[in-house]
């Protein structure tokens, strides 16, 4: 009772589900950007022929991470 008494929540921010699966979503763009980043290091390091998908794929795993990132964190 205690708890209920002296927690009010702000009535700038109501508390919903869509704020929870709004920073859910940033939470994983940011891991889709590292693992954009990780692609891309594992792709140039690579060894043997190199076509132009290894320089082009982790940049845009990169860039779809980031855009999901800003997206979730953006609209909070």
């Amino acid at each position: 009772m205690r708890l209920a008494a002296t927690w009010t929540p702000n009535p700038d921010h109501p508390a919903s589900w869509i704020g929870f699966l709004l920073a859910l979503l940033g939470i994983a763009g940011c891991l889709i950007v590292m693992a954009g980043v990780a692609v891309t290091i594992a792709l140039l390091r690579a060894q043997g022929p190199r076509k132009w998908g290894n320089y082009v794929l982790g940049p845009v795993i990169l860039v779809v991470g980031l855009a999901v990132t800003g997206f979730g964190f953006r609209l909070l």
